[in-house]
């Protein structure tokens, strides 16, 4: 019926196929209505108004001269038409089920046609008959539009439960807009657009036209960009899609998968599809299979995490690689205009994106500070960003710890000091070393604190923090664990993703409850608590941040992680010098004479958590808020908190009281012996 090959219509394709659709409508209503009905002449009306030449030629002379040029080859309706390989009863009935969406009128008619029915959208009966009717007995069957290509693909969608000549056709409103060349969008979708000059990896950049030309010939479906939070996974695609000719479409994983004809639409529309499944440890996501009988779609761009797999045929998985020093610091230094500032803020592994956002909001808090902009203001920049997705799982720890606050052996500083030394060399440390060292690479840093409770493990991390310039958070177990199987893995999967976008120091607190020895027992609970542990052991050592943790025992932890940790260091209880210290540190300007913190400090054999109990006990009890701390009240402090471990006070101390407790009074006459 149509003559093979593309033609070059008169008028653009999409004006025809509307004028076509309308005409054709007021043709059928015509012999299907009653006289008097008004619909068909203002369907006519409307019809020329969008053929939009001269006088339109009646029905059987526009179809005429729509077959005459069939196919056409003109715009991006006529491109789909090329594709499906559509006769113009086909692109009738795609047309109607389009123009449905945008004229009353032609929702009025179809409503009219199809009564008592309450429904605007053509029904298949009704499609297919009118398509009989305006273009020939052979047109279409029912059968042959549910097993059409346009259906099999989800561009013409058959809905509803009920037998299928009475299931409505709908076409996207936003499909049959784009087809008419307007501009693209569709609900729910954000397009992306290129990312700036050095936000991302140059070696990763450089791999752009490589990547375009793969996906550009076919030879890849999927493309898996894997990466942590603010990397610049959504950047980078937004790049590539720009050396394809595209534009990037954010598109919600949900709509993907429900409506199947988005996925023609972006092939239309030169948009390159990315999809950010949520997918946890041990999960496979599959995205939904396309029809064999549509044409191709084109590539499809997902961004993953570390964790899971995502299935599908040709498909080409890359993880991003880190933005590197030197970039990184070329960033802070045009952001901040400061070379040193930049140098020291370079040592965090933070991404092009999200040194961008911090610059930005460190500026904001100098100026609201009227002060010139330093480190400290990128510090707390540091603290905010990302904060809300931290806490789900983690509680910040605030204090800023300084090496005047910190009381410890000078041999445990050392060690804290060189600790802090390598988390800022963690890029560097490798170049030079053998080729051994060179193949197994990697940033991040564990740190093991052993000690009793109270000996200043916490304040040893706050102090590496506050060195570093990082934020600390203290992993909240509370919330990490779960009930149910495979979901602790997916917190901790999501915390140790979002402290490496930040690269912020995590604390595990009691951390043999998450990294303990795990047992040979086969019992359900002692499988899956091993299971944590393996994955844990894997995360961990992958994690390119720093982590620390703490234990009251090193035996406590399992002997398969203690060889993944690169620094354990011993906290002892204090000794003389440092509670001296401790005590001196801890009273300030209110403290006593140093001969009583000497003497406390000799026979006192406690811990900086217990001082410190003490101190703020005696602090409550002076007679004025601010005062000066006496003998008496230091000794109420000390009380308390050796009835806590069940000891006495060293009678020592106890002999410093110029106020012993009185005896007990004699029993009265009649009191009870």
């Amino acid at each position: 019926m149509n003559a093979p090959g593309p033609r070059t219509l008169a008028m653009p394709t999409f004006a025809l196929v509307q004028a076509m659709v309308r005409a054709g409508l007021a043709e059928f209503a015509a012999t299907s209505l009653d006289a008097a009905e008004g619909l068909p002449a203002a369907l006519t009306a409307e019809a020329k108004r969008v053929y939009g030449r001269a006088a339109m030629p009646p029905w059987l002379g526009l179809r005429a001269q729509v077959l005459r040029a069939w196919p056409p080859a003109e715009g991006r309706l006529g491109e789909l038409i090329r594709d499906f390989a559509l006769t113009s009863a086909e692109t009738f009935i795609l047309g109607l089920a389009g123009a449905v969406e945008e004229s009353h009128l032609v929702g009025l008619t179809l409503a009219r046609l199809q009564a008592p029915a309450a429904q605007s959208r053509p029904a298949a009966h009704l499609a297919v008959a009118m398509a009989e009717a305006l273009f020939g007995a052979d047109a279409l069957s029912i059968a042959g539009l549910y097993d059409h290509p346009l259906a099999a693909s989800g561009v013409l969608a058959l809905e509803g439960s009920t037998p299928l000549p009475q299931r409505t056709l709908r076409l996207h409103p936003a499909f049959w807009s784009l087809l008419g060349g307007r501009a693209a969008r569709w609900p729910g979708c954000r397009e992306s657009a290129p990312p700036a000059a050095g936000l991302l990896p140059a070696s990763l950049m450089a791999e752009i036209p490589k990547l375009a030309a793969i996906l550009g010939g076919g030879d890849c479906a999927t493309l898996v960009l894997r990466g942590t939070p603010g990397s610049g996974r959504g950047r980078f695609a937004a790049a590539l899609a720009a050396a394809l000719g595209h534009t990037a479409l954010e598109v919600p994983v949900s709509a993907w998968e429900q409506e199947p004809g988005l996925a023609i639409a972006c092939r239309y529309a030169r948009w390159l599809p990315v999809l950010r499944p949520q997918i946890g440890p041990g999960e496979l996501w599959q995205p939904p299979p396309r029809s064999a009988s549509s044409p191709d779609a084109g590539p499809t761009l997902v961004l993953a995490g570390l964790d899971g797999a995502v299935a599908g045929g040709s498909l080409m998985e890359i993880e991003l690689p880190a933005l590197p020093e030197a970039q990184r610091r070329a960033l802070w230094a045009r952001h901040l205009n400061d070379a040193d500032l930049a140098g020291q803020a370079a040592n965090a592994l933070l991404s092009g994106p999200t040194i961008t956002t911090l610059a930005a909001q460190a500026r904001l808090l100098a100026a609201r500070a009227a002060q010139p902009l330093g480190l400290t203001h990128i510090a707390e920049a540091r603290a905010l960003l990302g904060a809300e997705r931290l806490r789900l799982l983690a509680q910040p720890v605030t204090r800023q710890v300084s090496a005047e606050a910190l009381v410890l052996p000078p041999q445990l500083v050392d060690e804290l000091d060189g600790v802090v030394r390598r988390c800022r060399r963690r890029e560097a440390m490798w170049e030079g070393l053998g080729a051994t060292l060179r193949a197994t690479p990697g940033p991040g840093v564990r740190v093991l604190l052993v000690g009793e409770s109270g000996t200043g493990k916490t304040l040893a991390a706050s102090y590496l923090a506050t060195a570093l310039g990082a934020p600390l958070y203290r992993v909240d177990l509370a919330a990490v664990m779960n009930k149910y199987i495979g979901e602790s893995e997916k917190n901790l999967g999501s915390l140790l993703d979002q402290a490496a976008a930040n690269d912020v120091v995590l604390l595990f607190d009691e951390a043999d409850s998450l990294f303990g020895r795990r047992s040979d027992r086969k019992e359900t609970g002692e499988r899956y608590a091993n299971m944590l542990t393996n994955f844990l052991l894997t995360r961990i050592e992958n994690h390119p941040g720093v982590v620390v943790l703490t234990s009251n025992s090193r035996e406590r932890i399992d002997t398969a992680f203690t060889r993944r940790l690169d620094l354990i260091l011993e906290v002892p209880l204090p000794g003389y010098a440092e509670r001296l210290r401790l005590w001196r540190s801890h009273l300030g300007e209110r403290g006593p004479e140093q001969t009583l913190c000497e003497t406390l400090a000799g026979y006192c054999e406690l811990a900086g958590g217990q001082i410190r109990n003490a101190v703020l006990t005696a602090a409550a009890l002076t007679a004025a808020p601010g005062g000066p701390i006496g003998l008496g009240e230091l000794l109420a402090g000390l009380r308390g908190e050796y009835r806590k471990i069940g000891r006495a006070l060293p009678g020592q101390i106890e002999r410093l009281d110029p106020a012993p407790p009185s005896p007990p009074a004699a029993a009265g006459p009649g009191a009870p012996t």
